[in-house]
Formats: C-alpha cells, structure tokens, sequence
C-alpha cells in the first residue's frame, strides 16, 4: 500500500479508525507534530497519559524499553501508546533491527506504536529503511506528509483568513507566502496576527507589510536582486535591517550562496533553451520551482560569465568567515561590495 496522503489520514482518523503502526515521516514539521499531537490524544485518555503515553527518543534507543512498554497492559484503558522520535534504522545492530522486525510484523492490540521521524530522514534507498517501511506498511500505516505546493499554501491561507472573519485574494496570499516562507507553522502564526491586526474585512499588501515579520529567505533575496543592480544604498540597508533582528553574517552568507547558486541553476537551464524551472528535476526544487523563476528573472542581465565570479567570490567569503577570527560582518561587507562591483 501506498502511503497516505494527509487527507486520506485525517479522514481515516474522523472515521475514528486508530492504526496500531504508524510511521510519520517527511518535510513539513508543522503537520508531522501536528498528527503524531492527533495519535496522541486519540489513542490515550488525557487523565490517564501519564500511565498510559510513553515517549521514546531514538538518540537514546534501547530496543528493551520500546518491547517491555509496547507489550505492557494499559492502565485503565484500551489503549497505550508509545512515540519513538527520530529512530536512526540503519545505525541499529542488526539483531536489534531483526527483533524490532519481529514486533512490527505482529504488534500488540492493546498498543499504537508512532515512529515520528522528526529532524532525520529515512534514507528509503538503504535496505533496513526499506525493510522498516514495509513492515510498518504491512501491519499498520505510513503517512508521509510533505510541503504543500503553492497552490495548497495559499488557498489554506485563504481558507484560513475566511474562518477568522477576512478576505484574501490569491494576490495577497502568494504575497504573504513570498515575504513570510513557506514554512507552515510561521505562515499560520502571521496570518493569525494579520487577522487579528485587521479585524475584518479584505486584506491588503499594506496590511502584511504593516504585521507580518520577513523571512531570511525573502530579504536575502532582495538582498541578492540589489547586488545584481549594484544598488548599495538598498542592499546595505537591507543588511543592516537583518542585523539589527541579530540574524548571523554566517547564517546571511549561506542564504546568499544559496540565491546566487539559484541564478546560476536557472540561467543553465535558460542557455540549453529550456525554461527556467526545468533545472528543478536535476537539483531537487521539489515545490520550490519559484525560486528558479524568480532567480532567471533576478539574473536576467547578467552573463554566465559574471555569475560564475559571483560564486567564486562567495565561496571565498564561506571559507573565510569559517576559518578565521577576522569580524565576520566586515568579512560579509566586502563580499557584498566585491558582487556589487561585478
């Protein structure tokens, strides 16, 4: 079987079917608490969780405890129910994987296992990952819960607004997205401020502008673009803003690579006369496309050439900020100053 997609899980769930196997894994950290939260509550009564809930750290995994509680009696319930985060599979002695096999191949009625995986990812072309994946599979559900597309974000965005007494257009949606990220958990953050902020009625760019924080991302990309048009007043400005947020010249430093190396993806794919998105499938933009797009438009004027200088600027700078005791804002500084120049 296959693995569920979010909507497929959530129905299954209001259906009030309650697997005993469930492995939750994939990019969007917002959902992946948000459901294990949901296997939680459904699976334990709140009054008796702190007999019947146990939590496993897989940083500390030994198999005995994961068996002895999985196979002990709840307590005044149907139901225990254990979360095992960030279980490192391949990392496990191979009696120990077997074992675990074992378990998941015929798991107690009385218990919901969760495998949550939080901030480590399976690496399902490895032969224990593929084997755990099948066995929770077989015996249970896997639910893989990626970052929504554009689309998905802004009509959640949408919706959202609606519920909370607003309006929002698709161009103030995708505006939000573009300032704010992608990440879910700070979009629903912002616009529970942006509604709050407006009370009612059709909400604006003003309105976002006025509320809602910036992301790194989204001001290094303005960053990027006034490099590129040598403007030094704006991107200095822009630097000095995300300083003052005590964002780290380091941390600033690896998002510009990362847009410079964006441009220079893009403007490959525009030379061998494809468009800009196409680099996506070559360097994993898996619904991040935009960020081509909006990369071939940023670099539109400058040659292959020129970009190329640009990231052997930037790589000097990483080696130097990592590296040195010099003051990494001077270091950033210069950098800024050598694009500008290019």
């Amino acid at each position: 079987m296959a693995a569920l997609t979010e909507q497929e899980f959530k129905k299954m769930l209001s259906a009030g079917e309650l697997p005993m196997l469930c492995l939750v894994m994939g990019d969007e950290d917002y959902l992946k608490k948000h459901y294990v939260s949901q296997l939680e509550k459904k699976s334990v009564d709140e009054a008796m969780a702190q007999f019947n809930l146990h939590r496993i750290n897989g940083e500390n995994f030994v198999f005995d405890n994961l068996y002895q509680v999985a196979q002990s009696m709840p307590f005044m319930s149907e139901k225990n129910c254990v979360v095992i985060k960030d279980l490192a599979v391949d990392k496990m002695k191979n009696d120990d994987f077997e074992v675990l096999l074992d378990l998941l191949g015929d798991p107690p009625e009385t218990c919901v296992m969760v495998f949550w995986m939080d901030s480590i990812a399976l690496d399902e072309k490895k032969d224990k990952a593929k084997a755990f994946i099948k066995a929770i599979d077989d015996a249970g559900v896997v639910l893989r819960l990626d970052k929504m597309s554009g689309s998905q974000l802004f009509k959640l965005l949408e919706n959202g607004a609606k519920k909370r007494g607003c309006e929002m257009s698709r161009d103030v949606s995708t505006y939000l997205v573009k300032r704010v990220g992608d990440e879910l958990n700070m979009l629903l953050n912002e616009l529970e401020k942006l509604c709050f902020y407006k009370g009612e009625g059709e909400l604006t760019k003003r309105d976002v502008d006025a509320v809602c924080i910036r992301s790194l991302d989204a001001s290094v990309f303005d960053l990027s673009k006034a490099l590129v048009r040598g403007t030094a007043a704006q991107a200095f400005g822009i630097l000095g803003d995300l300083l003052a947020q005590k964002e780290k010249p380091v941390v600033i430093l690896g998002t510009l690579i990362s847009s410079y190396v964006d441009m220079y993806r893009a403007q490959i794919a525009l030379n061998a006369g494809e468009a800009a998105d196409a680099a996506a499938q070559v360097f994993n933009y898996k619904r991040r496309e935009f960020r081509l797009k909006n990369a071939a438009r940023s670099s539109s004027q400058m040659s292959m050439e020129q970009l190329r200088t640009c990231l052997e600027i930037l790589a000097d700078a990483d080696m130097r900020i990592k590296s040195t005791a010099l003051d990494e804002r001077r270091i950033l500084e210069e950098t800024m100053l050598k694009l500008i120049l290019i």
